[in-house]
């Protein structure tokens, strides 16, 4: 066959042929290849094999020796048989050769390979053949897909990746600049979620926020995006809204969604959510303000009990910006000296001794002076912020407790810090608390860490793990705002606390509200059930004093004793020892 003739089929198709021209440098070399771990072939113009290796014979489940011709076509995966006669063919006859992706039938299933074809003439026949390399990619597909879906979609949802989300939000801010449409951003928060996940278990859970996500992915139009904003958290673009129509009209269809229930493994769970919608005009609205926006309005949603639509307003915007203001000026602001810390007293309700204090964080700012707390530890803890903030407490709080037991000895008062959840669940937080303790010299066993009871609540193999960890370094441990979340008497055995703090919101009820006072009761008699420590928060009144002695509760802290004040202004109470109250 001469080089302009036109070229049959490619394929495997014979077993080798005989040795000719030099058969001991021949046999060496088919030796090699036989060994080889890719396809090796030799092909002559009509698609017969004139040689084909084992991995090759193997890969293709050609029989061993081959026994009949084959049409090189049919082992070509169907999907690449038209790049073959497109591409293959033609790049042969005009280059002389062909590299690239081919899928190959074999044994029944596809492989996909990576293989290279070659024009050669045989100069042992004088004849042209063609010279085939074929390697099996299977693994380094699976492995690329397994990669792309990682990157570009969410792992349990198949919806778009966050960061995919976050290109096409600021794509369609910048797209809109300057025409008619707007671009609606809607922040979609599942309601009591997290109850369902403790009823049915988290399989369940993960197939219902699967179930959700097809139906908001489901849900989107040409140019409408969803994505899995995290946890039970989903947002949805709409790109091109008329003005007129508003965010109403996109958060509606969202809601839509909702409105039936979803079929989980043969059950049917009525899912609704809570849905912040905010409409961002071209050129106006950067991709962090409209996220923002669509957050605040979701969280205003939520705030309403849940399945409703809130819509992000000027009073939220203003709210938004000195959020942003707020979030802004308190970084860096313990480096600045502008954090200080001031401290409750915590008093024995049987010695009327001092035997504690909380500390308490105060921000100074030099412009705006005294900022409320109310004002900024929420700022901080739906940020990185609180991981600051809370590294300064901890470290300021165990610094003055290393002064108190320096100047006052025997008088010197536990410090009770109060410790985010973030804090908590880092995974090093243990060693951070101990570096703490290192560095600023205070004692252990005068230090008391409060964790509220929600967080306990969240990972009980975790907390248990890590509260150890900080029970081995000596210092004492206290759930705070106990009663407000949803432990049992089992889990609070569980945990290696000493202190229970019964939320203040029970104790302004007490005596006046039947139910607050049982909680209180009720609280206080577990601590002594279970040995330990009871300290009753917001205690205002000399009758709130009269009825939690009658309880016989162990401390009390709160306005009725003293207002938190800065460590100057405790120092002489705390010297005074039981008549620290004439000091006050």
């Amino acid at each position: 066959m001469t080089q302009a003739t036109e070229p049959g089929p490619v394929g495997p198709g014979a077993s080798p042929a005989p040795d000719t021209g030099r058969p001991a440098e021949r046999s060496h070399l088919v030796a090699l290849l036989e060994d080889a771990i890719d396809l090796a072939a030799v092909l002559d113009w009509n698609g017969s094999l004139r040689f084909l290796n084992r991995a090759g014979r193997r890969m293709l489940g050609v029989s061993s020796p081959y026994t009949g011709p084959l049409d090189g076509l049919a082992l070509v995966a169907e999907s690449d048989r038209p790049l073959v006669i497109n591409e293959v063919l033609p790049a042969l006859r005009a280059d002389g050769w062909w590299t690239g992706n081919l899928a190959l039938i074999g044994s029944g299933t596809e492989v996909p390979t990576r293989s290279t074809l070659r024009v050669q003439p045989d100069e042992a026949t004088g004849e042209t053949v063609l010279t085939w390399l074929a390697r099996d990619i299977s693994t380094e597909k699976r492995v690329f897909e397994t990669l792309r879906g990682k990157i570009f979609e969410d792992e349990l949802t198949r919806l778009p990746h966050r960061s995919i989300f976050l290109d096409r939000l600021d794509l369609s801010l910048r797209r809109t600049r300057g025409g008619p449409g707007a671009v609606v951003l809607t922040f979609i928060s599942l309601d009591r979620f997290k109850d369902k996940n403790d009823r049915f278990g988290r399989v369940i859970g993960d197939e219902l926020l699967r179930a959700v996500g097809q139906r908001l992915g489901a849900a989107c139009g040409p140019a409408d995006t969803a994505a899995r904003w995290g946890g039970d958290e989903f947002v949805f673009l709409s790109e091109g809204t008329p003005a007129e129509l508003g965010p109403m009209a996109v958060a509606t269809r969202v809601a839509e969604v909702f409105a039936t229930p979803f079929t989980v493994s043969g059950i049917d769970l009525f899912q609704t959510a809570s849905i912040g919608a905010t409409l961002a005009r071209a050129g106006e609205t950067t991709t962090d303000q409209v996220l923002r926006q669509a957050e605040a309005a979701g969280q205003m949603a939520k705030q309403r009990g849940g399945e409703a639509i809130h819509l992000f307003d000027e009073e939220m915007q203003a709210r938004a910006q000195r959020r942003a203001q707020v979030e802004d000026a308190l970084r860096g602001a313990g480096e600045r000296g502008e954090l200080i810390l001031h401290f409750q007293p915590e008093v024995s309700l049987r010695t009327n001794e001092i035997v504690a204090v909380e500390a308490l964080l105060r921000w100074q700012h030099p412009e705006w002076g005294l900022v409320a707390p109310a004002e900024f530890i929420p700022v901080a803890e739906l940020s990185s912020l609180i991981l600051e903030v809370g590294a300064f407490v901890l470290d300021a709080g165990m610094r003055q407790r290393a002064e108190w037991q320096d100047t006052l000895s025997g008088l010197a008062p536990t410090v009770a810090i109060n410790i985010s959840p973030k804090q908590f669940i880092q995974d090093d937080f243990a060693e951070r608390v101990a570096a703490t303790l290192e560095r600023t010299g205070a004692d252990p066993s005068g230090i008391c860490l409060e964790i509220t009871e929600s967080v306990l609540m969240n990972d009980l193999d975790g907390t248990v793990a890590t509260l150890r960890q900080l029970k081995g370094l000596g210092v004492l441990l206290a759930v705070d705002d106990f009663g407000t979340g949803y432990s049992s008497l089992s889990y609070l055995r569980a945990f290696p606390v000493d202190i229970i703090k019964v939320d203040q919101s029970f104790v302004s009820g007490l005596g006046k509200d039947p139910e607050d006072s049982a909680i209180v009761e009720a609280v206080v008699r577990m601590g002594q059930a279970l040995r330990l420590t009871t300290v009753a928060e917001g205690v205002e009144t000399a009758h709130h004093l009269i009825e939690l002695r009658e309880l016989d509760c162990d401390i009390a802290q709160g306005y009725h004793f003293a207002r938190p004040a800065a460590a100057e202004a405790i120092t002489p109470m705390l010297r005074a020892g039981k008549d620290w109250l004439k000091k006050a």
